[in-house]
């Protein structure tokens, strides 16, 4: 099963519940957030909503799928994180600090819930890793039902792992591997250049970073594409990987329910890289596709029954 909409039917059903979500601004510290959301939005809904957060350098439009597939049976929603899509930037590279960023998703919680509700959070590739960090942090914990991460590791366990690798004469071959899929972490790091090679090179390096992840070549994300959004999308937050060398791990429980799908094909991670997840989150359903980076484009139906089970399951156990 692909999860790729094949007939005219399908895409009919996905454009009509695309049709029934509303575009919304968040003010937040010191940007314009762009929030798409289930319409009519009823504040007295019992369900926590589902929360949807890209990675780098996607718009919430990467999302699509899920929030047609979700959107039929719970309230939905995603958003453009600062300086992407629709949102508008900070000014200098300290508006991206990790801590803004976690600001700006409990803004966004607030919007769909009030200063006190909760929601189901679904991240993946870089909005994974913030997610992390936002379930790992009491004052932030409290606003979620659970969490949902595809393609997105734990910062801290990531370069634990990394680091044991070092050590380790048996961890080489993955060692290696991981370091050739991660290039561009260290190409990013340098200055000027990336910033001039993504001036020059988008949108031709992101739709080929897209095939190779597993995005159909008919997929709408593709036949849509907008050039200038992705190269501003991928300029601005190049900000979050230049934090990584200072980054500090830290290891603390993920209390919240849990669902982690790795892709056991990811161009740019070793599923490996998940092994030590068990030992923050207790109440933790992992599920491995056979799929690239991209599983929620590749295997959109697979990816979006198992979001709505665990939705389901943990709103029942609620």
């Amino acid at each position: 099963m692909s999860g790729r909409p094949h007939d005219d039917h399908a895409r009919a059903d996905r454009h009509a519940e695309l049709a029934r979500l509303e575009h919304v601004f968040v003010a937040h510290d010191d940007v314009s957030l762009h929030v798409v959301r289930s319409r009519p939005w009823d504040r007295a809904e019992r369900r926590a909503p589902v929360l949807f957060l890209h990675g780098y350098p996607d718009t919430s439009d990467t999302w699509s799928l899920q929030l047609a597939s979700l959107g039929q049976t719970h309230p939905v929603a995603a958003f453009d994180q600062r300086g992407v899509g629709r949102s508008s930037a900070p000014t200098g590279p300290k508006g991206y600090a990790f801590a803004r960023h976690l600001g700006d998703i409990e803004a966004v919680i607030d919007e769909l819930t009030g200063p006190e509700g909760q929601v189901h959070l679904v991240a993946h590739d870089w909005g994974g890793a913030l997610a992390w960090m936002f379930a790992e942090q009491p004052k932030y914990a409290r606003r979620l039902r659970s969490l949902s991460v595809i393609a997105g590791p734990h910062p801290s366990l990531m370069l634990r792992r990394v680091a044991r690798a070092v050590r380790s004469p048996r961890e080489l071959r993955f060692l290696f591997d991981q370091l050739r899929k991660s290039w561009y972490i260290f190409f990013f790091q340098l200055p000027w250049l990336p910033e001039q090679f993504i001036s020059r090179q988008f949108p031709e390096t992101w739709i080929r970073a897209l095939r190779a992840g597993g995005v159909a070549k008919d997929d709408p994300l593709l036949r849509e594409f907008d050039v200038e959004g992705t190269r501003r999308a991928a300029l601005a937050p190049l900000a979050l990987y230049r934090q990584i060398p200072r980054y500090r791990p830290t290891l603390r429980p993920v209390e919240v329910p849990t669902c982690l799908i790795v892709p056991l094909r990811d161009f740019a991670l070793r599923p490996e890289i998940y092994d030590d997840v068990p030992e923050v989150a207790a109440d933790l359903e992992v599920h491995r596709l056979d799929a690239n980076h991209w599983a929620h484009r590749e295997r959109a139906a697979e990816v979006s029954a198992i979001l709505e089970a665990f939705v389901r399951r943990v709103e029942h156990d609620s």
